[in-house]
């Protein structure tokens, strides 16, 4: 079993497969599946199997961590919550599973699926940053009180659509 730590910053960054486009310094991405993101640009236009997520850098945390808004500019609908821009993970051929927070502040931080596919989310009510993608689902740790939640598949969540 490998676990990602989703506050660790890989060596090998995704970050390097960028292209920044003049006209409006925002940063093109190519989501891998499983795959940790680290965005730390003003702005960020994410592509993954036929979908997109657009984030525009908000607020910077305490701890110098971005904070972005974000929308779906295919589906032309924005999230009503903000994104912290480490540790993005893309799983199977839609979904996004991000730390986030309400709009508007930098905290609590709570782990959301998002399905930029089909525009839904589900909140997974803590904040999970010890992930393990494995064959038949991932397993989700919380770092500080050892909470863990394993995911065979979406089904069984809240979604909320857009």
């Amino acid at each position: 079993m490998r676990w990602i730590d989703m506050h660790d910053k890989p060596v090998n960054k995704i970050e390097n497969k960028t292209e920044e486009r003049e006209e409006d310094t925002e940063k093109f991405y190519v989501a891998e599946e499983g795959v940790p993101l680290y965005i730390c640009d003003q702005n960020a236009l994410i592509a993954y199997y036929g979908s997109e997520i657009e984030l525009n850098r908000t607020i910077v945390s305490p701890r110098g961590d971005g904070i972005y808004s974000a929308r779906l500019p295919l589906l032309d609908v924005a999230l009503p919550f903000w994104v912290y821009g480490r540790g993005l993970l893309f799983l199977d051929a839609y979904y996004l599973l991000a730390e986030t927070v309400n709009s508007n502040t930098w905290r609590p931080i709570t782990s959301v699926m998002i399905d930029i596919h089909r525009g839904k989310y589900a909140g997974l009510e803590h904040r999970y940053s010890r992930i393990s993608v494995e064959e038949k689902g991932i397993e989700l740790k919380n770092g500080h009180d050892g909470h863990s939640l394993r995911l065979q598949d979406v089904h069984g969540l809240k979604w909320i659509r857009l």
